[in-house]
C-alpha cells in the first residue's frame, strides 16, 4: 500500500489519510474503506459525502483517486466499512474502533463517561463543506446608507480614479483644448507693461 501505482494511486503512507495527511486513529480519523479499496479517514469521507448534491435518490460518493462510486449508507459515512488492516497497524490503545454517528453535518463520538446523558461526554466536529456567514445588520443613519453602497467600500479606488481623471484632464485634455481654441499652446495671454 505504500508504493504508488500509476493506474490506481494509493496513500503514500499506510498510517495517514492521503487527503488530509493526518495519522489514522480510532475516532474521527478512522480508516474507512471505499468500494474501490482506497482508504481515507472518516472525517474526510464525511466531508466529501456532505458536499454531495442534495435530492439524489441514493448517495454515491466518487473516490477522490479513481472516481469509482461508493454507496453511502443511510447512517452516513460512519457506517462505511473500516479498514481492519490499517486499524491493526495503530498502537494497541487505538485498535478498538469507537462508535461514531452523524447528526446532520456533525460527526459525533461519545467519550468514555459514567453518565451517557451528560452533554460533555460527547465530542463532535462539523464536517459541512462551507457555512454561509450570517449577514451583519448595517448601522442606522448615514453610516448605514454608506455601508450598503458597494462603491463606498472601495473609497481608496474611487479617490485614486478621481485623481487620475484630474491629472489626465490637466496634462492632456486642457492643452489639447487650448491648442484647438487658440491655434497654439499659449493659452495664457501675457500682459506686457508699456513704458
Amino acid at each position: 500500500p505504500g508504493s504508488p501505482n500509476p493506474t490506481s494511486p494509493k496513500p503514500t503512507s499506510p498510517v495517514e489519510c492521503s487527503i488530509c495527511f493526518n495519522t489514522y486513529d480510532n475516532t474521527f480519523k478512522t480508516p474507512k474503506l471505499l468500494q474501490c479499496s482506497h482508504v481515507f479517514c472518516l472525517e474526510c469521507v464525511a466531508r466529501l459525502s456532505t458536499g454531495l448534491p442534495p435530492n439524489q435518490p441514493e448517495d454515491q460518493l466518487p473516490c477522490p483517486f479513481c472516481r469509482q462510486l461508493t454507496s453511502i449508507p443511510l447512517e452516513g459515512a460512519p457506517a462505511l466499512k473500516t479498514s481492519k488492516e490499517l486499524l491493526a497497524t495503530l498502537p494497541p490503545e487505538l485498535q478498538q474502533e469507537k462508535v461514531l454517528w452523524m447528526e446532520g453535518t456533525k460527526l459525533c463520538c461519545r467519550q468514555t463517561s459514567d453518565d451517557p446523558e451528560n452533554p460533555d461526554s460527547c465530542i463532535s466536529i462539523d464536517v459541512a463543506m462551507s457555512k454561509p456567514e450570517a449577514p451583519e445588520p448595517p448601522p442606522a443613519g448615514l453610516a448605514g446608507r454608506l455601508s450598503r453602497c458597494d462603491m463606498c467600500d472601495d473609497w481608496k479606488r474611487i479617490l485614486l480614479l478621481s485623481a487620475l481623471i484630474i491629472i489626465i484632464f490637466c496634462i492632456i485634455l486642457w492643452p489639447v483644448q487650448c491648442a484647438l481654441k487658440t491655434g497654439n499652446l499659449r493659452c495664457f495671454t501675457r500682459t506686457v507693461a508699456m513704458s
